[in-house]
């Protein structure tokens, strides 16, 4: 399965499992195909690194990147990972959909 496949399978799980976290956990677009919306999104506060989704719950922002099984962060992710962490924020890289079922399972 790709990143993309993974989490559609966790957010099809999630927001069927669990409906009340409907809109309180969202995806971070920040992948852009044309230079020019790239650029535009930047101007708006796009950053590079950003997890790819965001689920709030019970006061707290989890910070979740999805990965294949042999998938690796880049340093604009690694780094943004290490500011997000410094500010007291989790943060989690979920590989498939058994992993992300015990990431929500254990916090929900």
């Amino acid at each position: 399965m790709s990143e993309a496949q993974i989490q559609a399978a966790c957010v099809t799980w999630l927001w069927n499992t669990y409906p009340q976290t409907r809109g309180l956990f969202f995806a971070i677009n920040n992948n852009s195909e044309h230079v020019a919306r790239a650029m535009n999104r930047k101007a708006v506060g796009l950053v590079a690194g950003v997890s790819d989704t965001i689920l709030l719950w019970r006061g707290r922002a989890l910070l979740i990147e999805f990965k294949t099984p042999t998938g690796r962060q880049s340093a604009k992710q690694k780094e943004w990972q290490e500011r997000a962490e410094a500010q007291g924020f989790r943060y989690y890289i979920v590989r498939s959909l058994e992993d992300f079922q015990e990431l929500i399972r254990g916090l929900i």
